[in-house]
C-alpha cells in the first residue's frame, strides 16, 4: 500500500494570510502610538478625574446646622426615602427621579449612586429622620460641579432647604476648591429659583431640559462663584 505524501501548502498560498497578519499588527501599533494631541486631551481627562475626586473627597463627611444634620445616605434611611420620593410633585421637576419610586430604587440609590465617584451626596435628616437629599455632581470636562437637592413635600416652605444648601455651599466654598458651582432649575418652579437666588446663584441662561423628565422643558440655569472674601 503506498503512503501518501503530506500535503504542503505553498508559499502563494501563505502570502495572504501573512500580509493580513501583518496589517492587522501595523493597525495595532499605531493605534499604541498617540499624537500629541490626543496625548494632550487624555492629559487633560486625567487632570479633570483628579480634579473633581480631590473636590468630592474633601468635602467634610457631616455638616451640621441650626437644625439639621447633612451626612452620607444609609440603609436606614430606606423606608422614608420611598415615602418621600414616591411623590408625582417632586418627579415632575427632577431629570432622574425613578416614578413609580420602589424599596429597590432606594437601596440602589444609597449603595450605588451616592457611592459613584462622580457624585457626592448627602441626606439631609431633622431630629434623626431623612427628609429630603442635596449634593453635587461631577463633570470630567472642566464644567463645574452641579448643586442638586430635593426635599419631601411634608417639609416644603419650612426653610428646610434653603438652610441645606447654604450649608453644603459653605462647607465646600471653605475648601477653597470649589470656585464655581451651577445649578438649574425648571423656569416655572419659583420655589427652586428662590432657594438658589437666596443662596447667591445668579441667572446665566435660559434654556430647555436635554434628558430625563425635564427634557425639552424651559430650564434656568444659574452659577455661584466662591466669594472673594472666603
Amino acid at each position: 500500500m503506498k503512503k501518501r505524501a503530506p500535503k504542503t501548502v505553498g508559499a502563494s498560498k501563505l502570502a495572504p494570510k501573512a500580509a493580513e497578519a501583518a496589517a492587522i499588527a501595523a493597525r495595532a501599533r499605531r493605534r499604541q502610538v498617540q499624537t500629541p494631541a490626543a496625548s494632550a486631551r487624555a492629559l487633560e481627562t486625567a487632570t479633570a478625574r483628579l480634579a473633581s475626586r480631590r473636590q468630592r473627597d474633601i468635602l467634610p463627611g457631616k455638616i451640621e446646622t441650626r437644625r439639621l444634620v447633612l451626612r452620607a445616605p444609609i440603609r436606614g434611611d430606606v423606608p422614608n426615602l420611598v415615602r418621600l420620593a414616591d411623590n408625582r410633585n417632586i418627579w415632575a421637576v427632577l431629570s432622574r427621579l425613578p416614578s413609580p419610586y420602589t424599596r429597590a430604587d432606594a437601596v440602589a440609590f444609597v449603595e450605588i449612586f451616592a457611592q459613584r465617584a462622580d457624585e457626592r451626596a448627602y441626606a439631609i435628616t431633622l431630629d434623626g429622620q431623612f427628609i429630603g437629599v442635596v449634593g453635587f455632581t461631577y463633570f470630567q470636562d472642566g464644567e463645574p460641579p452641579e448643586l442638586g437637592y430635593w426635599l419631601g413635600e411634608p417639609y416644603w416652605g419650612k426653610g428646610y432647604m434653603s438652610e441645606a444648601v447654604k450649608a453644603l455651599l459653605d462647607a465646600a466654598f471653605a475648601t477653597r476648591q470649589y470656585p464655581r458651582i451651577k445649578s438649574r432649575a425648571l423656569a416655572g418652579n419659583a420655589a427652586s429659583l428662590n432657594v438658589l437666588e437666596k443662596a447667591g446663584f445668579k441667572r446665566v441662561r435660559e434654556g430647555t431640559g436635554e434628558s430625563g423628565t425635564l427634557k425639552g422643558q424651559p430650564m434656568i440655569f444659574l452659577l455661584v462663584e466662591q466669594p472673594r472674601w472666603m
